[in-house]
């Protein structure tokens, strides 16, 4: 993952899946695939997306504890993807 275009596709792929298999049956494997791609986002220098990342983990974590509503892990789903569909702007430049 050392593109912002591979980078794209795994957190694409990831968030994907969480959708699919429901945030109520999430896996440890799910969070620690988020982590990796924090870490990339990290090293791109693409601050913003690292921080949502990040502010998605955190909530998944504690909506597994019981901690946090569905509706707050929605609402950083949603941010996330919003962020992916403008990872690049109109004319082809890279919005980090």
């Amino acid at each position: 993952m050392d593109t912002v275009e591979s980078l794209h596709g795994d957190l694409e792929t990831c968030i994907t899946g969480i959708n699919a298999v429901g945030i109520g049956n999430l896996d440890p494997q799910n969070i620690e695939k988020l982590e990796k791609i924090s870490a990339a986002a990290g090293n791109l220098g693409m601050n913003s997306g690292k921080k949502l990342i990040d502010n998605l983990t955190a909530v998944l974590k504690s909506f597994q504890e019981g901690k946090s509503t569905e509706d707050s892990v929605r609402i950083r789903l949603t941010a996330l993807d919003f962020y992916l569909q403008n990872i690049k702007g109109g004319d082809g430049e890279e919005e980090l």
